[in-house]
């Protein structure tokens, strides 16, 4: 399995081997006032009579096609994959939910839903918390890597969660409270943490990027993560785990330090 993931992850660097690393200059902002309006949306499918190397070849075309520079108020993705559950997508971030709505409605997007090879997709998008400002989970104030090769070990976690007997106004407090928590500077090996929830479907948590597989295994068995889960007003909670496809580098879905 070692070997499969090791060459899915060649394939995706191919294309992008040449693009020298760029990092923003942009400084953190705590304040600022369009953070309430940024959305991220998850989308997952699973492949049909397609290997692996010819999915890679697939992204590695289209990749570009899916750059803020081609997609209005996108501002960036995150290719993402788990060969174990057969299970790929992206992460993507928009500035507000009018820009994410019309890319659910473009041609482009439904271009790849009727492809024949990528079967069944689901979609969900949630708003993201201002408190991600202090966990480097904004996605327009931190730092990108145009670099592939970083994200060669690069490891994504989403984790979702319910409440009970708990209200929308107590559930921020608590997760103000908690924010810096889960920061960078707190986490070893962590990249950064997205806090995000859809009121309307009632699933909330959190996008996390570690640098490694044994910074994100760390972090499940660390006494924080088991203390979130045990929280009497959080149920329900599944999590799961990906590849952050080199790829992504041409994207603005690397994210970095």
């Amino acid at each position: 399995m070692k070997q499969v993931i090791l060459l899915f992850i060649a394939f995706c660097v191919l294309s992008c081997n040449q693009k020298k690393q760029k990092t923003s200059t942009k400084s953190p902002k705590i304040e600022k006032t369009t953070i309430d309006s940024e959305m991220l949306l998850l989308v997952n499918y699973e492949l049909k009579n397609m290997s692996l190397e010819e999915h890679a070849a697939l992204g590695n075309a289209v990749a570009p096609d899916f750059s803020p520079e081609n997609i209005k108020g996108l501002i960036g993705k995150t290719f993402i994959g788990n060969i174990d559950s057969g299970v790929f997508g992206g992460i993507y971030y928009f500035e507000n939910k009018e820009f994410l709505d019309s890319y659910l409605n473009s041609e482009l997007f439904k271009g790849v839903m009727a492809h024949s090879n990528l079967v069944n997709f689901t979609n969900i998008s949630y708003n993201i918390a201002p408190i991600s400002s202090v966990t480097n989970g904004i996605a327009s104030d931190r730092k990108t890597s145009s670099e592939p090769l970083v994200a060669a070990n690069m490891k994504m976690l989403l984790v979702n969660y319910e409440l009970k007997e708990m209200t929308l106004e107590e559930h921020a407090a608590l997760g103000s409270a908690v924010a810096s928590d889960f920061s960078p500077e707190n986490i070893e090996g962590l990249i950064g943490k997205t806090f995000i929830g859809n009121v309307d479907t009632g699933v909330f948590g959190g996008v996390y990027y570690f640098q490694t597989q044994e910074a994100l295994d760390n972090y499940l068995n660390s006494e924080l993560y088991k203390g979130i889960t045990a929280h009497p007003n959080l149920v329900h909670f599944t999590t799961s785990q990906y590849i952050v496809a080199p790829v992504s580098a041409v994207t603005n879905g690397i994210p970095a330090l």
